[in-house]
């Protein structure tokens, strides 16, 4: 990475087009000044806090800007907080924000003639509304996020834009997509639009229905469909039903129970060959889980010792039933972690004023560094994402996010999420 000195960057009727300042090891970006007319169309400063550059007010007004590219730029905190940082150029048609681990945003301005937005590599669960107000984006770069589907307002925004545009080019690959009864809606206009896919439209998903909880693709899933979600339909379920009920009762009951223990018996072997490669790579673990929390969130860490020991078959530990009695706390905290093969952190509102929570954070940020901790999976429960504290800031890209919801159909998937992610 280049070091820069110089404080400030001057163009005098410039015919300049090209404009390439990456990833420069510095705390101070020049301040760049434009005198009499300039060209410029394509700036990219990637590798540099946004913070110190468009977030500082140190670019120009810059009208003839097209293409805008940034990077890895930190540009999560600017968005939050910063409702003017692309004012500088109103008339960009291109513009890339991937690897900034964003998960929400406020507002991008006014990008009248924005055509292709880069959103890849960032921590986002849903399109955030602003991206549904631009009415000249073409193209959509969606992958690499967190998405377990595409909500139906999102669906037709993108298909209006196709039909008054003439083509929209969506990306969606590496996201953990859920193949549900929920999600039908989204599975059906893969198949059928006619907006332009990247793989061609097939995506791996988490089938989860009944118990046929596997790993598939949604190309396999088009082909099939009506036997992966037949149960979905109460009215087919009830005929269904009734057709079968007196000549395959034995039948349907026998079979029943052999589902119900098939899952159980495909992750018992799971975890045994999972453990086995952790032999031979002299990883040991007491637990599958740690648990972080807070006095305010007992009843729910209860619920979720519930469902990972009784439904799922992990070992959790927890500080109120593992712990030593005796030994130095943190003593027991840091053994307690290295014990354990992924952490949960429950952030609540107290979570910023629990020093020992701080404690497990940094020790999280060890052992994740150390390549012992294999996931770091963190659940904000009645806490927004901006009072979540700093000191996940540090391991943002290796954090797999969940926020909490209500709704009972959300909290399923939720539950779904959080299973997928411990395999």
């Amino acid at each position: 990475m280049a070091t820069m000195s110089f404080r400030e960057f001057k163009l005098t009727n410039s015919s300049l087009r090209h404009l390439e300042l990456c990833y420069f090891d510095t705390k101070f970006f020049p301040i760049i000044t434009v005198e009499g007319f300039n060209s410029l169309e394509h700036l990219d400063l990637s590798g540099i806090s946004s913070d110190i550059t468009i977030g500082m007010g140190r670019i120009p007004h810059l009208i003839h800007l097209k293409t805008l590219i940034l990077k890895e730029t930190n540009l999560y905190n600017l968005l939050q907080t910063n409702t003017t940082a692309f004012k500088f150029c109103p008339n960009i048609m291109i513009l890339d924000i991937s690897h900034n681990y964003i998960w929400n945003i406020k507002t991008l301005g006014q990008l009248d003639n924005l055509r292709l937005l880069n959103l890849s590599h960032n921590l986002l669960d849903n399109v955030p509304m602003v991206v549904t107000k631009f009415e000249n984006i073409a193209e959509l770069d969606l992958s690499h996020n967190q998405f377990t589907t595409i909500g139906k307002k999102t669906l037709d925004w993108i298909d209006t834009q196709r039909k008054k545009l003439g083509t929209f080019k969506l990306y969606l690959n590496d996201n953990p997509f859920i193949c549900s009864c929920s999600t039908t809606a989204f599975l059906r206009w893969i198949f059928t639009t006619k907006v332009k896919l990247d793989n061609n439209g097939n995506y791996s998903c988490w089938v989860a229905i009944d118990s046929r909880n596997h790993i598939n693709y949604t190309r396999n899933i088009a082909e099939d469909f009506h036997n992966y979600f037949v149960n979905c339909d109460p009215i087919v379920w009830i005929k269904l039903g009734i057709s079968l009920l007196v000549s395959v009762l034995s039948s349907l009951i026998c079979i029943t129970l052999l589902y119900n223990f098939r899952w159980r018996i495909i992750f018992f072997f799971f975890r045994n060959l999972r453990r086995f490669a952790e032999k031979g790579l002299d990883l040991t673990f007491d637990y599958d889980v740690y648990v972080s929390y807070s006095d305010d969130c007992v009843g729910f860490v209860k619920e979720v010792q519930q469902k990972i020991e009784n439904e799922w078959g992990f070992k959790i530990c927890i500080e109120d039933r593992d712990f030593i009695v005796g030994e130095s706390i943190a003593t027991e905290r840091a053994t307690s972690i290295n014990k354990c093969r992924h952490i949960v952190f429950v952030v609540s509102p107290s979570t910023a004023e629990n020093e020992w929570s701080r404690f497990e954070i940094e020790r999280a940020k060890y052992e994740k560094f150390s390549q012992n901790l294999q996931k770091i999976v963190v659940i904000t429960k009645d806490i927004a994402l901006d009072n979540i504290p700093v000191e996940f800031s540090i391991i943002w890209k290796d954090v797999l996010l969940i926020q909490w919801p209500v709704e009972k159909d959300e909290v399923q998937m939720a539950w779904q999420k959080l299973r997928l992610w411990f395999f």
